[in-house]
């Protein structure tokens, strides 16, 4: 009883208010996973608890595991706990697997290389009191095996997926796109994902292509069809950065897809004057090998210089691809 008390007054700390649409079923946090056995098993035991505070069920979505995941999983299966297998490759295809088996009113995504805070999932479904708001997203802080590198640089981080807005929650249909919420810590209500097709499969991670911008992207089709897009701090979870990310070859990958998704998601929605300006102002000083006098520090680091000038090309490349491709549909 003094723990049901606790809680309740955790949620209405937090500003929880439970409508009656979401009783029986608030959310199913859905977790595409593939081959991390070992880090999956402990991010379940930390959800199961706040998955049955809040009356929601867990969805592992296996995309071709060989580790025998879905055997492990299975054996955790019941009411809470639920196992499906997308053959598609690709976190995209695996979270719109995720959201279409879904049994809950939102669909609440969690990588399997995270961990939830205390409290995660009642301060990510808080928002949805509103009936307005289609998506949330929560800050997600990193976590290193040991001290982090001494070269590391805020540059660097945004590429392993570090995401802070501050400490108040955020309006995000008033900030740029690229400060959408990152897919390892979001919600979105089932119904509006749905409705808008889904992330796009052309965008995200799939197998050694580590590919970004499928949330922006989902984001400005949920804002232009007036479903609201919200950041709470208190949503928080720890991204646990694979020590084999913490190379220059895989930074120099990361950094030319995510221009990749930022060139693919400025062809279809930006005017040719704004990527005119974005070019010149954001990318043409990396692109030309230019010092980035906006950024202090940024040229003592090699590194960052080089993986802004491999975001330059992909954001030029993307945006010349698929401009042509877009003209003349609705986007």
């Amino acid at each position: 009883r003094e723990r049901k008390a606790r809680l309740e007054c955790e949620r209405r700390a937090l500003g929880y208010v439970q409508r009656g649409a979401m009783s029986a079923a608030t959310a199913t946090v859905a977790i595409p996973t593939r081959n991390r056995r070992g880090r999956l098993i402990p991010l379940l035991e930390r959800l199961i608890p706040q998955a049955a505070d809040v009356g929601a069920d867990i969805l592992v979505v296996d995309n071709g595991s060989s580790d025998g995941t879905v055997e492990a999983v299975r054996a955790l299966a019941g009411d809470r706990v639920r196992c499906i297998v997308e053959p598609g490759a690709g976190a995209t295809r695996a979270r719109n697997a995720g959201a279409r088996a879904a049994r809950g009113e939102v669909a609440a995504f969690i990588d399997d290389d995270a961990l939830p805070r205390p409290g995660w999932l009642a301060a990510l479904l808080g928002p949805f009191s509103d009936g307005r708001v289609g998506c949330v997203g929560g800050r997600v802080r990193l976590r290193f095996e040991g001290a982090a590198p001494a070269w590391i640089n805020d540059a660097l981080t945004a590429y392993l997926a570090a995401y802070d807005l501050g400490d108040d929650p955020v309006d995000l249909a008033l900030r740029p796109h690229h400060e959408a919420p990152r897919g390892l810590n979001m919600a979105v209500r089932r119904e509006a994902l749905l409705e808008v097709g889904g992330f796009d499969v052309r965008l995200g991670p799939r197998g050694s292509r580590p590919s970004v911008g499928e949330e922006s992207e989902l984001c400005l089709r949920l804002l232009r069809r007036g479903h609201g897009v919200r950041y709470d701090p208190r949503a928080e979870v720890e991204h646990l950065v694979d020590p084999a990310r913490l190379d220059s070859a895989w930074f120099l990958r990361r950094a030319f897809w995510t221009g990749w998704g930022e060139g693919f998601i400025d062809a279809r929605y930006r005017a040719l004057r704004k990527v005119a300006g974005r070019v010149r102002w954001h990318y043409g000083r990396a692109l030309l090998g230019l010092p980035h006098s906006a950024s202090p520090g940024y040229e003592r680091n090699r590194l960052s210089a080089a993986c802004g000038r491999r975001e330059a090309y992909g954001y030029v490349l993307a945006f010349l691809r698929y401009r042509a491709w877009w003209n003349g549909r609705d986007a």
